[in-house]
């Protein structure tokens, strides 16, 4: 006859690789995407910018999860470009936003870390520059260019205006060579990497539409 407190520990054992292995699934949809430089755009951490490769899984892993939510009070407004506007291609745009002003901005108080968290934070493969950035707490955005229902390029930082280096001036310039681009950009509160309840991300219920001149 199986005692009761064998039967408990054997049924954790069994229990603790599934979730190991639902954590690794569920990051592997992100990890591609942040770690995927023709994609999407991270600044230099931490010289240029907090923000870093696990601060963008916990971006992903929200929007992933379809919690990214449309609120126009809380999510950033778009100062440049302005509706409609062609954006010269000769030299990179600066695009310019604010942050949302219908609540008060304050840091979360950090969460305590889950077996989830853990798992995820030792095997997130990240490129060996941005290996050791500080855990980052503050506000961060995400800007997400689409060209019809295609995303094709985003930006994941903390400031309120970004000018595209080269390379990616020249792959938002190749996607607007067929039409219009929408820019929306998407905000959450983070503390220490992670997004904690009720903090976002808040995206704009309309996206920004824009054209590049050749």
């Amino acid at each position: 006859m199986i005692q009761p407190r064998m039967a408990v520990a054997t049924l954790a054992a069994l229990s603790l690789p599934l979730v190991f292995a639902v954590a690794c699934d569920d990051h592997t949809v992100t990890s591609a995407a942040c770690s995927d430089r023709s994609v999407i755009s991270l600044p230099a951490c931490p010289t240029e910018d907090g923000f870093s490769d696990e601060t963008c899984q916990s971006f992903d892993d929200r929007t992933a999860n379809g919690q990214s939510m449309a609120n126009d009070t809380r999510a950033p407004s778009i100062a440049a470009p302005t509706e409609g506007q062609a954006v010269a291609g000769t030299t990179p745009f600066t695009f310019q936003w604010m942050a949302p002003t219908s609540l008060r901005w304050r840091v979360p108080a950090p969460r305590a870390l889950t077996l989830a968290d853990e798992w995820r934070r030792w095997t997130t493969l990240v490129p060996e520059a941005q290996a050791h950035c500080p855990p980052f707490s503050g506000r961060g955005y995400d800007l997400i260019f689409r060209s019809g229902d295609q995303v094709v390029f985003r930006r994941q930082q903390s400031g309120t205006s970004w000018t595209p280096d080269a390379a990616a001036w020249a792959r938002l310039r190749t996607a607007a060579s067929g039409g219009a681009l929408a820019l929306t950009i998407q905000t959450a509160t983070f503390s220490a990497n992670l997004i904690p309840s009720g903090s976002g991300p808040f995206v704009q219920s309309t996206p920004r539409r824009f054209t590049i001149t050749p």
